[in-house]
């Protein structure tokens, strides 16, 4: 059995005298996302500590042992109860597996790789609609952090429930943070995102504070601690939306600017088709297809219908990049043979002359018809994987620099031979609308475990992000999450 530091020791007989022995129970739903009951907020970090073990130990440790502290902790008494607490969840899975090569985890090393996850938050495609903008006439949120999907710090999702304190939190954190970061509560929502700037001492107390807010000026009171520098947006219950970096409110929505100023146009333009937005639709609106600018090329084409059957088929594709589509196939096709620059344009080029168009049609049509298995779609050539896996599975959408096609769902693709690999981008998208009680679905890619032979290692890749939909989150509602179990753990905290 491990030697706890006396630091440890003395935190953990601290919270037994304080609170005495409680149960910790963690439910997993059907895809491994662990729900964590508990009476106190130091039970439910004690939880997640042990989950976040159990599914992604290595990535864990390598985190938690890269990180330097280069101060003294300044956090509150509470915030290091909560530290101390998954330090010690992390180490029971540890011990209870007999891991003798690790050595246990620390407070210290929490604290301090927490301060580098927070300072180097994930770069992010968030979206806020007022309630002006939804038919139910309640904010809705896209969160959509991006990530490597090979990544250590690829985000881990979670959700908390305290008994005695009333907390509930849906979201995600980078691995070795003991709560989420990204996600909502009953009343508020937030993205984070471009943040820059190592975080402060006290990090953890005012991601706390922020995700635990229950209104507006809550948040504000703790963006003024000044501890972690990036720039968030937040969605209220009580139909606010705000920007902390001072973005203006433009017809009734907030966007966060994505990779370039052309696909934060993209996502704006998809959401001024029409009006008003229910919850489905909005869910659509964060894994669409859609290629941008599409049809300026359609248009182009139309003169060339009469020589080339092919330009029929382009012309009448309805310019979504789904797996399926043999015409996203042909379009990719088409640009790629155009040659570079034109092929990268999102436009057609007022230089790019009618012979240039011309011949790329001929190359493109004969690869469709001489080069490629009859039927070839999209997912034929783009697919997606993760390290370890022995499959990849056919993928729609994505970033494709270098034939100019970019759609709102984000996956960054490399050359493997003559396919496509998706090996990153959306990671955790969370479509959150605010109402009474909180509507809420969520995808973690690949899967919430690390691990080859767990059944959650690429699970929502294949089953959910592959269809470009979510699973239900079951935020506030044990009685229907216990439907869909796949697991359960008690454990005396």
């Amino acid at each position: 059995m491990r030697v706890l530091s006396p630091g440890l020791l003395i935190c953990l007989v601290t919270a037994s005298s304080a609170y005495a022995a409680e149960t910790v129970e963690i439910l997993r739903d059907n895809f491994g996302t662990p729900h964590i009951f508990a009476r106190t907020s130091a039970g439910a970090a004690y939880g997640a500590g042990y989950a976040q073990a159990e599914d992604r130990k290595d990535a864990l440790l390598r985190n938690l042992r890269s990180a330097t502290a280069t101060e003294q902790s300044a956090l509150s008494p509470r915030m290091q109860g909560i530290v101390e607490a998954f330090a010690a969840g992390v180490n029971r899975f540890l011990d209870e597996h007999s891991d003798s090569a690790s050595a246990g985890v620390t407070s210290a090393m929490i604290v301090a790789y927490s301060r580098e996850a927070l300072g180097k938050m994930y770069s992010s495609n968030d979206v806020l609609i007022g309630p002006a903008r939804s038919i139910s006439g309640n904010v809705v949120a896209i969160l959509d952090p991006l990530s490597g999907w090979n990544d250590d710090t690829r985000p881990y999702e979670m959700r908390w429930y305290t008994s005695e304190e009333r907390i509930a939190l849906s979201g995600v954190a980078p691995v070795g943070v003991p709560f989420p970061v990204i996600g909502h509560n009953g009343s508020v929502a937030i993205g984070w995102g471009e943040s820059v700037e190592s975080a402060g001492a006290r990090a953890l107390d005012q991601a706390w504070a922020m995700i635990t807010a229950r209104n507006l000026s809550a948040v504000q009171e703790a963006l003024r601690m000044g501890q972690i520098h990036g720039v968030s947006m937040i969605g209220t219950s009580q139909g606010e939306i705000f920007d902390s970096s001072g973005r203006m409110l433009n017809d009734g929505m907030l966007v966060r600017p994505r990779n370039s100023q052309s696909s934060e146009e993209m996502v704006r333009k998809l959401l001024l088709t029409q009006n008003r937005w229910p919850f489905q639709r909005i869910v659509d609106v964060a894994f669409s297809t859609t290629v941008y600018q599409a049809e300026t090329w359609q248009a182009r084409l139309v003169k060339f219908a009469s020589e080339f059957r092919f330009v029929q088929m382009l012309t009448g594709w309805d310019r979504r990049a789904d797996a399926a589509s043999v015409e996203a196939l042909a379009f990719y096709l088409f640009k790629m043979a155009l040659g570079q620059p034109e092929s990268a344009a999102l436009e057609p080029p007022g230089s790019l002359s009618d012979n240039r168009i011309r011949a790329a049609l001929r190359k493109a049509q004969d690869q469709v018809e001489t080069q490629l298995p009859y039927r070839a779609d999209y997912g034929t050539m783009f697919r997606m994987t993760r390290d370890g896996s022995s499959q990849s599975t056919p993928v729609g959408g994505g970033i494709v620099t270098e034939a100019g096609m970019i759609t709102p769902r984000a996956i960054n693709f490399q050359h493997a031979g003559q396919a496509m690999l998706g090996r990153g981008g959306q990671s955790a998208t969370q479509i959150v609308e605010l109402s009474s009680p909180i509507r809420s679905m969520s995808i973690l890619v690949p899967g919430e475990s690390d691990r080859p032979e767990s059944g959650h290692f690429d699970d929502q890749a294949r089953e959910l992000f592959s269809k470009g939909t979510a699973k239900s989150t079951y935020f506030g509602d044990r009685k229907e999450l216990e439907k869909h179990l796949s697991g359960k753990k008690e454990l005396i905290f």
